[in-house]
């Protein structure tokens, strides 16, 4: 079956020739659009509006910035705007700032609005003017008729006006606080006239009530009168009763001020002011001349127990002259100034205004100051000098700059503090203080005697008090290399009352003093540091890692420093010695007293650099000071259970008390009671050493001196080191069994018993002992016995003459024994002995022997103490092998 052909597609019909127009008047009307918007936007760039951010949103336009210049200046500029209808056209604004552009010359009556606007209504957060408040303002408009308020808080001012009549209405509530915070009560405002174009009228009257000042229980009213007819005016201000003012002032109830002029100035100006107060009056009295009220003059007189002026003034042909003079101010101030002020009576203008403000021997001068003012606002713009001495300070200081309401421009003060032996270099930077919100940052250089000082200080305002930052560095002066030291505190205050904050520290780098390699140390405030500038509380931490000398070492301290007023304490611990040292003090009047107690074991690790190894013991001692034109030092120490090493001297057992007394070139520390040594190890043993001491470091005095030796006893009532002459040391019953024994020999070839005793005249030299005519006598009959030992068999057998000797001294009693005894300093002892006795073998046969021995007693000894020692440390040896590894016997 065929499928049928499909039959040919019929040409589409042509578009109409109006879809073509159409499309084409669209183009156009958009291009005609753009091109008026381009138009519209360069026209309002001409008329000097300026437009950023433009945009649509909900149905309405907005703007986020825009600015309104005439020629260089800024007159209005605003930020969110938003049109929110467009019938009625209702506009929103956040933000308005107005600044008067006006160019020098005659003032001109301001244009009312123009007429013939439509139908509006306009709010603004934020108004900014020059000398106003930041208002928030709504202002309608419809049918020539204007209706506005303005409003900050409670305070409001509400204003009608008719375009067609020119008929204007005002009435609002103003609290005296918005003219200064200090101020009380509020102002009523009336106001009423007429403003049509060339054509001003206005009466306004402000009546204060119950108008005051903080602080002061007194309250007055207060009527403001003012006139305005096209451009000349007319103010009375009266006094109805005593107007309450700062500092405890009154403001006298009376018809006080009249004055007239114009847009550009005062015409004339009559005044009868007169203020009580705690210092004095103060009045002021202006009288015109003639009847034009051109020119006049006037009086301005204070006069109390520390105020006293007398100015007169004049104005003429607009401007006011106060004549040279000066004034005497409380607190000690005088003002003066060496030419007259002359202040044009306009509303803008600028004057100069050369002063010199004197207090005690401060002098703050300028030469080049000048005051202008204009529009609102003022600026006084100059250079400021300051010199002299202030609490026996010198100061220089110097500034050139610019003062506004807005705070100070300009370049950093310079300010030279100087009081030898101190001297700073302060800068004080001002750009950017805010009166209502000080924040200072300042630079400090310079230095203390040899300290180097440098750093910086930033302060601002919090509440009725200052807060801040302070860092400091320096270099201590005693140190030979390093110990730099630095200072970062956080502050905080008022006048009187000022604190470090918890966490400040002071802190002194690793340096060297003296060959003494100190390491860090740091203190930091464990607490808030509290100070009226006379006392301080507190605490501290002291962190110290200690001290590293060439001979001894010092290890880390740390504690807490308690500050208490007039008063301080501080705990220190000495970890690795287990000390604990405990420090008081108290400020009296220019001086200062305290006590220092130390309580600490005596170990080894205190003893690099004494020259002496101390291996136990303990002492304790307590130490008073006190400082008042010089210091002085007073204390004790004890001392228990001593036990030393001094080059092989052993001492062990010692105890006793010793005091100091010292001051500038004194010191004496002496023994109080005897000082006790349970043994001192020479060699030759010394038992119950007993001694008193006193010295000044250099002269040692030791009285009552007495010990146990050689079985018998040793005594010297009085003995000097170093010393020039012979004292005598007396020794009594020393046991020649005893001595016999020093040679250390299992079988000696001599045997001797008995006793001895005599005087030892000696000289204690810087760098030894020297012994003179010393002489030993037996107490009690002696014995000697020569004993048949091999080697004394010998020598008999050698020699018969020899041998008979022998057998003469084999046994001998001794009935006079005498020894002379001499001994350089070098140790080197020669000694001369006499024997005499009878043999009691030989038939009691009588024996005299004559004996010459020279010997180096300082070796012998020295020897001794190392045999002994040897024996000791063998010994020890032993008992700790035999200790650590038992050996049983065994049977062969």
């Amino acid at each position: 079956m065929s499928t049928p052909a499909t039959p040919p597609a019929s040409p589409s019909p042509p578009r109409p020739r109006w879809y073509r127009w159409l499309l084409l008047a669209l183009l156009l009307l958009l291009a005609l659009a753009l091109a008026t918007a381009a138009t519209a936007r360069w026209w309002l760039q001409q008329q000097g509006l300026q437009l950023q951010g433009l945009g649509w949103s909900d149905g309405g336009a907005t703007v986020a910035q825009w600015q309104w210049r005439q020629q260089d200046c800024v007159a209005a500029q605003g930020r969110d705007l938003r049109i929110e209808r467009w019938q009625p056209l209702t506009i929103a604004l956040q933000q308005l700032q107005l600044q008067s552009c006006a160019k020098p010359g005659p003032r001109q009556l301001p244009a009312p609005p123009p007429a013939g606007l439509p139908s509006f209504s306009l709010r603004i957060a934020s108004l900014q003017a020059p000398a106003l408040p930041a208002l928030a303002v709504a202002v309608t408009q419809q049918n020539e008729h204007w209706q506005a308020q303005l409003a900050q808080g409670a305070d409001k001012l509400a204003l009608d006006y008719r375009r067609d009549n020119g008929q204007w209405q005002a009435q609002g509530m103003l609290a005296a606080a918005r003219l200064a915070p200090q101020l009380l009560g509020h102002w009523q405002l009336h106001g009423s006239g007429r403003w049509l174009p060339g054509q001003l009228h206005a009466s306004v009257q402000a009546d204060g009530r119950q108008l005051g000042y903080q602080g002061d229980a007194r309250h007055g009213d207060a009527r403001l009168q003012a006139t305005l007819h096209n451009r000349q005016w007319q103010l009375h201000a009266t006094l109805s009763q005593a107007l309450p003012l700062t500092a405890g002032w009154l403001l006298q109830p009376r018809r006080a001020l009249q004055a007239s002029g114009d847009l550009d100035g005062v015409h004339s100006l009559q005044a009868n002011l007169l203020a009580s107060g705690p210092q004095g009056r103060l009045q002021l009295q202006l009288t015109p001349q003639g009847q034009s009220l051109q020119r006049g003059r006037g009086l301005l007189q204070l006069d109390g127990k520390d105020l006293h002026a007398r100015i007169p003034l004049q104005w003429s042909d607009r401007q006011l002259t106060l004549a040279a003079g000066d004034a005497r101010l409380p607190q000690g101030l005088r003002l003066s100034w060496p030419q007259a002020w002359q202040l044009p009576l306009t509303a803008s203008g600028s004057s100069r205004l050369p002063f010199r403000l004197d207090y005690q021997q401060l002098q703050l001068s300028s030469n080049d100051g000048t005051l202008r003012w204009g529009d609102g606002r003022w600026q006084w713009q100059g250079a400021l000098a300051l010199a002299g001495r202030h609490a026996g300070y010198q100061l220089a200081g110097q500034w050139r700059g610019q003062l506004d309401p807005q705070g100070a421009h300009g370049a950093p003060l310079q300010l030279n503090v100087s009081k030898p032996p101190l001297a700073l270099a302060i800068s004080l930077p001002v750009n950017h203080l805010d009166p209502r919100q000080p924040a200072l940052s300042a630079s400090v250089a310079g230095h203390y005697q040899d300290w180097p000082l440098k750093g910086s200080v930033t302060a601002r305002q919090l509440g009725a008090g200052w807060q801040g930052i302070l860092s400091a560095d320096s270099r201590l002066p005693f140190y030979s290399r390093g110990g730099a030291l630095q200072l970062a505190a956080n502050w905080r205050g008022s006048a009187g009352k000022w604190q470090l904050d918890s966490g400040s520290k002071l802190s002194v780098a690793e340096g060297i003093v003296g060959g003494v390699l100190l390491k860090p140390l740091s203190l930091q405030a464990a607490s808030a540091l509290l100070t009226d500038g006379s006392n301080a509380h507190g605490q501290l931490a002291l962190s110290a890692d200690g001290a590293v000398a060439s001979r001894w070492t010092l290890p880390a301290v740390g504690g807490t420093l308690q500050l208490a007023g007039q008063q301080a304490s501080a705990q220190l611990q000495l970890p690795a010695w287990r000390s604990k040292l405990q420090l008081e003090a108290r400020r009296r009047g220019q001086g200062a007293s305290g006590s220092v107690q130390l309580d600490t074991p005596l170990s080894a690790a205190m003893s690099r650099g004494l020259g002496v190894t101390l291996q136990q013991g303990q002492l304790a001692g307590t130490l008073q000071w006190q400082w008042q034109k010089q210091w002085q030092l007073n204390g004790d120490a004890r001392l228990s259970d001593v036990a030393l090493d001094w080059g092989g001297i052993l001492a062990n057992g010692g105890r006793g008390r010793l005091t100091l007394a010292a001051r500038p070139g004194q010191l004496q520390l002496q023994s109080d009671g005897p000082l006790q040594l349970a043994q001192l190890d020479v060699g030759t043993l010394l038992q119950d050493v007993s001694l008193t001491l006193r010295s000044d470091l250099q002269d040692w005095q030791l009285g009552a001196v007495r010990a146990k030796l050689l079985g018998g006893s040793l005594q010297a009532d009085s003995l000097h080191w170093p010393s020039s002459a012979f004292q005598t040391v007396t020794v009594q019953q020393l046991d020649l069994a005893a001595v016999a024994a020093l040679q250390n020999d299992p079988q000696p070839t001599v045997q001797l018993t008995g006793r001895v005793g005599g005087t030892l005249p000696v000289q204690l030299l810087p760098g030894g002992v020297a012994l003179q005519d010393g002489l030993l006598r037996n107490e009690g009959e002696l014995t000697l016995r020569v004993p048949a030992t091999a080697g004394v068999t010998a020598m008999a057998q050698s020699n018969r003459a020899v041998q008979l000797a022998l057998d003469m001294l084999s046994e001998l009693d001794v009935n006079d024994f005498q020894a002379r005894l001499a001994m350089q300093q070098n140790g080197l002892l020669d000694a001369q002995v006499t024997l005499k006795g009878v043999n009691p073998k030989q038939n009691r046969q009588p024996v005299v022997l004559n004996y010459s021995h020279s010997e180096n007693v300082l070796e012998l000894l020295r020897s001794l103490r190392i045999g002994d020692e040897i024996s000791r440390r063998v010994l020890s040896r032993k008992q700790s092998a035999t200790t650590r590894n038992p050996t049983p016997e065994t049977s062969p």
